[in-house]
């Protein structure tokens, strides 16, 4: 749930993240190449976690970089300030018609930072508890959209591209949900194969329906494809989708914020000062605009995000320790307290 939710923000459940990267007229079998790619790096990013054992993102990257760490540091606070800034800016969008004033993706933030000062579990218990709602809530509305629309235009058109555009698609995404996947600790490897799999399968149906209904109904140049899709479909869907949106948003924002809050948290401490730190800057960022966002920093970071998944694989490669053993992934403390 952690995964989906962090993957299906503003930019996936509008369509238009799918649009800057792909194009009009998006071939379907771009759907199944990044499922492929988001379960490896999925699977290669739970495994690093569970072989280094480490909460923080800094001794995490110590461990990959050693001494100069501070530039994958770097590199990932920055993701994480962009794609909060575009939840921001893509909350503010969708609040727009109700209020004028951009404040709405503010105040979500901060309640996203407020959920990230419990840490992980707060982030997870959240995940658990609207993301089934939001992946069945946005299949309805992409198949109101297919059976509305022309089925003859819902494969699109395959190139060449897709493959290494797709590629950097998945590397941009999940950029931002390494900050979480590196640091929850030992799993083991029947958990890791499992949770990658399924968490892929979902996206993967997810995007063909995406990808089919923008298809199907020509939306490709509207700022939030989706929502015009759904507009078609009467007042109903268009109000769902804008649930959906919103829910989606605040997820992916809880990710965002929270690996921002974590990092700021262990180099200065101060839970309110940290906080209101990353909602300020990401409010202030935000204010380039939502599609300015993630049409210019967006790929870029995907880019930059392939020597990181290359970093953890050289990990992997030199690193023997085996994965913890089923029933013992999650009893450290206890044998610590029984030790004590």
């Amino acid at each position: 749930m952690l995964i989906v939710g962090t993957m299906i923000g503003a930019g996936f459940c509008s369509g238009r993240e799918l649009v800057s990267f792909f194009g009009s007229g998006i071939s379907v079998l771009a759907a199944p190449l990044c499922g492929v790619c988001i379960f490896l790096v999925c699977v290669l990013f739970l495994s690093v976690g569970a072989k280094i054992g480490q909460k923080s993102l800094d001794k995490v990257n110590g461990r990959l970089l050693g001494k100069y760490h501070f530039v994958a540091d770097v590199f990932l606070l920055c993701n994480n300030l962009i794609v909060l800034s575009a939840m921001i800016a893509g909350f503010n969008s969708l609040c727009k018609p109700v209020v004028s004033f951009p404040v709405c993706g503010t105040a979500v933030a901060a309640v996203c930072a407020v959920i990230s000062c419990k840490g992980a579990k707060g982030m997870l218990d959240c995940n658990f508890a609207v993301v089934p709602f939001l992946i069945a809530a946005l299949a309805a509305v992409c198949v109101v959209g297919v059976r509305s629309g022309e089925l003859s235009a819902s494969v699109g058109l395959f190139r060449f591209s897709v493959l290494p555009v797709g590629i950097v698609y998945v590397s941009m995404n999940m950029m931002l949900a390494s900050t979480v996947l590196t640091t929850l600790g030992a799993l083991t490897r029947k958990q890791i194969i499992w949770g990658s799999a399924l968490a892929a399968a979902v996206i993967t149906g997810l995007m063909a329906l995406l990808i089919t209904a923008i298809n199907c109904t020509g939306t490709h140049s509207a700022e939030m494809p989706l929502l015009e899709v759904a507009a078609g479909g009467g007042k109903g869907l268009y109000v769902l989708l804008g649930m959906v949106t919103g829910i989606s948003i605040f997820t992916t924002m809880l990710t965002a914020v929270g690996g921002l809050h974590g990092y700021l948290q262990s180099k200065f401490g101060g839970n309110f000062f940290t906080a209101a730190a990353v909602v300020i800057a990401g409010t202030m960022l935000s204010w380039v605009g939502f599609s300015r966002v993630v049409s210019l920093f967006y790929p870029l970071v995907g880019v930059f995000g392939l020597a990181y998944i290359v970093l953890c694989v050289r990990f992997m490669r030199r690193e023997k320790k085996p994965f913890p053993q089923r029933g013992k992934a999650f009893s450290c403390k206890k044998r610590a307290r029984r030790s004590a």
